[in-house]
Parts: C-alpha cells; structure tokens; sequence
C-alpha cells in the first residue's frame, strides 16, 4: 500500500538560525584566568608611587613563576577586549541585536565598554617609563574634549599631576570594573547559553583556537600585551619614544582633527554617536536580517571601523617622533648646536613639533618662541618653572644647568619661520657629532 504521507517539516520558527556566538564562547573562560591571574598578582603588587615598578620586578624575577602569572594576566585581558569586540561586530553586522531583548546589545556595549577602560587602568599599574607616558598621553588626548575633557582628566588624575593618587585611583578602578564585568559577563553568558546552546562543536573548537593563540602570544610575542619593565617611570624626563595601548591608538588623532576645529558640534557629535549606538535596537527597526539587504546600516558600521582601523595607524606612526633633529639651514653657533641637542636628550619632541615636523602635537610647535617674540630670559625661566606662566600646565618643572638652559632658549629663538627652511639631520649622528654635521 502506497503511503502518501509527506515527511513532518520543522515549522519555521523552530529550526535554528545561525549561530553568531563563537567569539562568545571562549570569553568567560579566559577572563576567568585573567582575574585569577590577577589575584596572585595582588598578594605581590604594592600601589605606592616609589614602590609599584620594584614590585613588579620582584614580581618578575624572584617569585616562582610569577613572570608567567603576569604575562598570563596581560595577555588575558587583550584577548577579552579583543573577542569582545569581534562579538560586538559579527553582532551588529549579522543583526543579531534585532532579535532577543533589547536590553541585552545595552549591556554588551557597556561589558566592551568596561573592558576597554579596565584594560587601560591595568597598563598603568607597573609604573614603568612606558606605562607613566603612555597613560600621560592618553590622558592629555581626553583633556581635549571640549568643556569636559579637562575636569574628567583632573579627577582621573585626583589632581594637577599624574602621581600617587592617580596610582591608587586606576588601582581601585582595576578592580572595581573587574568586578563588574563579572556580573554583566554572568548575566550575558547565562542568556546566551539559554538561547544557542553554546555546548557546540564549532564552540569547542573556537575556545581551542583561541587558548593555542593566548598560549603562543604568552610564550613568543609576551611584550605585545604586556610590560617589558625597561625602567622605571621619570615624571621628569620623557622617554624616546612612547606608545599609548593599542586600543587607544586611534584617539590622538581622531580628537585633533575634530575638536580643534569643531569644538562644540564634535562633542555633540560625540555624545550622539554613543546615545545612537545604545538605543540601536529601538531605532532600527526592520526586521531584515540579511547582510546584502541592509546597505545603509552595513555601510556605516563598515565606514566607522574602516575609520578607526585608518586613525590607528597613524596614531602608530606618530608614535615614532624624534627620530631626527630639526635645524635651521644656515651656519650654527656652537651655543645653537648643544641647544639643539638639549632639546633631544631632554625629549622635547614628546610634545613639541618644530616647523610641523619630527615630534607630537601635544603642546605649541617650537617656531611660535620667535613668532611671540619672547626674550632669552623669558624662555629660561618659562622651562624652569612653565605654571608660573600657564596654571594648569601639564608641563613638569626641569632641573637644567644654567650653561645648557642659556644654549637650549638660544636654540627655540633661532628656530624663526621668516629666517629661511630647516632641515632635518638624524638624532643619533647629532648627538654623537653635532658640531661636524653642522658643517
């Protein structure tokens, strides 16, 4: 007997969507090591101005596998912010945020959120000259915002200075922001596995992939997430070069090419793009889910990441400065010359350009000294002591003798735009031979 009985179909509604969550999947238990990492570190660490890099050294070198417990913390919390972000993106692309309760696309941006900034307090506990200068730059980047950037900076701070109560302040939040991760990161994770079932094959092999990378990032590439520990931090004295954390990268010079220009309607647009981004769900709308049929918001999501990645890496290149000397091109003084190679011991090119060339935009480039017309005199006690002048400098105070103080204000006075060109001679054949490559 013939059946004629057509096989059942799953109704449309119960047969599973795709699966957007791999980069979830190996979240939890990798932040589960960075903060059990974190708390051996803690029994170690002491958050004192004069003591914090010393312990971490002692940390590195003398406890028992303490270096691997550090690198194991380090690396741990740039892979979080790392999968965090893919998850955010295959999200945003794949429309995932439109399905499920609305809420739960609010607590992953504040999870990526919280992620970022625990990230960047942990960067600057060991207190080296790299962390001391790379949170300095960051932080001199959000005193730019306008109206509020500066009172955000001072009470980060808990001051005029980046010192002892700034060390206790990131510490603190370090750990208060770990602590609420956790609870988003739960909350997130039990909705999740609730909904795909993230005890998959392509789950497990995900978590597999991403532990093999954490591992050979510990062992071979360590200095990319965490702390070399070269020297200790010198408030005093900027370091050859600086570098900001990777996921900061960008900000120096996003914020100068908008807020320089456009302050008022850049802090709006600031403040617009994050309210958008939060309430995404309720504004889109359209149930549509497939990429191609979504122009507009894949286009802007692509154009946003495309600017970013392109802002980050010129804030990498502009992280090499002071690779060479800028000189006017015309026969030098003696006095002139060892001026000139003041400026670069001292690393005046962390934040001074001169000419619009070979250093950072942080503070005024070196040329307005002349356009000013400022005295030899005024320029000397300007460098020893800048909040005389300007309160609320971040400029520090600088101990130089009266001999190199004379050559150094002759050199900013020589540096005149009217005078004829500059030209640019390698930092390291003009300290070494100064006088002959003026020749």
């Amino acid at each position: 007997m013939k059946n004629n009985t057509a096989p059942k179909e799953f109704p449309i509604e119960s047969r599973p969507g795709p699966d957007f969550n791999f980069f979830f999947y190996p979240l939890p238990g990798i932040f589960a090591l960075t903060v059990c990492s974190g708390i051996f570190l803690m029994v170690y660490y002491i958050p004192a101005f004069t003591q914090a890099f010393s312990s971490v050294e002692r940390l590195n070198g003398q406890v028992p596998f303490g270096w691997m417990i550090r690198r194991l913390h380090s690396v741990g919390g740039n892979f979080c912010l790392i999968l965090m972000l893919l998850h955010l993106l295959r999200v945003f692309f794949a429309a995932e945020y439109k399905t499920g309760s609305k809420s739960v696309w609010a607590m992953g941006l504040l999870l990526f959120l919280l992620t970022v900034w625990t990230n960047f307090t942990g960067f600057f506990l060991p207190l080296s000259q790299a962390a001391f200068w790379g949170t300095a730059t960051v932080l001199s980047n959000l005193s730019s915002i306008p109206w509020v950037g500066s009172f955000l900076v001072e009470f980060l701070r808990g001051g005029k200075e980046l010192g002892g109560m700034a060390l206790v302040r990131f510490y603190s939040m370090h750990i208060g922001f770990s602590a609420i991760m956790a609870f988003l990161l739960f909350f997130l994770y039990q909705h999740r596995a609730e909904k795909n079932n993230p005890r998959g094959i392509r789950g497990g092999w995900t978590a597999a992939v991403i532990a093999g990378l954490l591992l050979t990032a510990v062992t071979f590439a360590p200095d990319w997430f965490s702390d070399p520990l070269r020297e200790a931090a010198n408030p005093l004295l900027s370091p050859e070069r600086v570098s900001p954390p990777w996921y900061f990268l960008f900000l120096e010079e996003t914020l100068r090419f908008f807020t320089g220009s456009y302050p008022f309607w850049s802090l709006l647009a600031v403040l617009a793009f994050f309210l958008l981004l939060f309430l995404l769900p309720l504004i889109d709308r359209n149930p549509e889910r497939d990429l191609l049929l979504r122009p507009v918001a894949v286009g802007l999501g692509a154009a946003l990441l495309i600017t970013l990645v392109y802002f980050s890496l010129l804030g990498a290149a502009n992280a090499r400065y002071g690779e060479k000397i800028v000189l006017p091109d015309r026969p030098l003084s003696a006095e002139i010359i060892r001026g000139a190679q003041v400026f670069a011991e001292k690393n005046c090119a962390y934040c001074h350009q001169v000419g619009g060339r070979e250093g950072r935009r942080e503070g005024p480039d070196m040329t307005v000294v002349s356009q000013r017309k400022r005295t030899g005199e005024w320029v000397r006690r300007f460098i020893l002591n800048a909040r005389l002048y300007q309160p609320g400098t971040t400029m520090p105070r600088y101990e130089i003798p009266l001999r190199d103080l004379e050559a150094l204000s002759a050199y900013l006075l020589s540096l005149d735009l009217r005078g004829g060109n500059f030209r640019a001679v390698e930092r390291t054949l003009f300290l070494n031979y100064g006088p002959y490559v003026n020749r």
